[in-house]
């Protein structure tokens, strides 16, 4: 727990140097880089997948700093292509038939994606590199909600909402405050999904340790 304390402080430190008027380099990226150091460092225990995730998203957070889109949007592709791998190994030796209405929110949220936001993106590559971004991070909502978990699927649904708002500013209209509305619940999406899987972790260790 004394780790878990001292992770989210430094975190929501450097979260709150990005809001700062303090100059730094690609300062978006340090607070998920941080996490994803921090992972990297208990990978066995938190999983590598997850690991995988925040350190793509960090690669993201830095290509967006450079203001290189269409990489910023593939790295976090891949991002969610590794939550996705972690939510599948907790779940792979479990069936699930109550979740129909968990698919049909998916659906909900990519229709409106595809209605409003889609067409207004520029047709080629980027319209299909942003086609396929929303499967992918509405398969990995999905796969958060499968786990009947509060805190994944709060941090699955919070990062959904960072990426609508992002792409709704640039794609269709401006926002006013939206490096708030879009970091703000971007930080915490990020932070609720390593906090849970390390939370996760070491109920599981400790459990093991009962055990033994």
């Amino acid at each position: 727990m004394k780790r878990l304390l001292f992770i989210s402080i430094v975190f929501v430190a450097l979260a709150f140097l990005y809001f700062s008027p303090v100059q730094s380099p690609s300062k978006l990226a340090y607070p998920v880089a941080f996490l994803g150091v921090m992972a990297l460092i208990d990978n066995k225990r938190i999983g590598i997948f997850m690991s995988y995730g925040l350190v793509l998203s960090a690669l993201g957070d830095w290509q967006g700093t450079q203001g290189n889109f269409f990489r910023q949007m593939a790295l976090f592709g891949m991002a969610h292509i590794a939550y996705i791998c972690y939510f599948a190994s907790r779940i792979k030796n479990r069936q699930d038939n109550k979740a129909g209405w968990m698919t049909w929110l998916c659906v909900l949220i990519g229709l409106i994606a595809l209605i409003k936001v889609v067409p207004m993106v520029p047709s080629g590559a980027l319209r299909t590199g942003v086609i396929v971004y929303c499967l992918l991070i509405l398969t990995m909502l999905r796969m958060a909600l499968l786990q009947r978990d509060i805190w994944f699927a709060l941090g699955a649904t919070l990062f959904v909402i960072s990426d609508f708002i992002l792409a709704w500013n640039k794609f269709v209209s401006p926002i006013n405050h939206a490096s708030w509305l879009i970091m703000v619940p971007y930080y915490g999406a990020q932070w609720l999904l390593f906090y849970r899987a390390t939370s996760v972790a070491s109920g599981a260790c400790s459990c093991t340790s009962q055990a033994q």
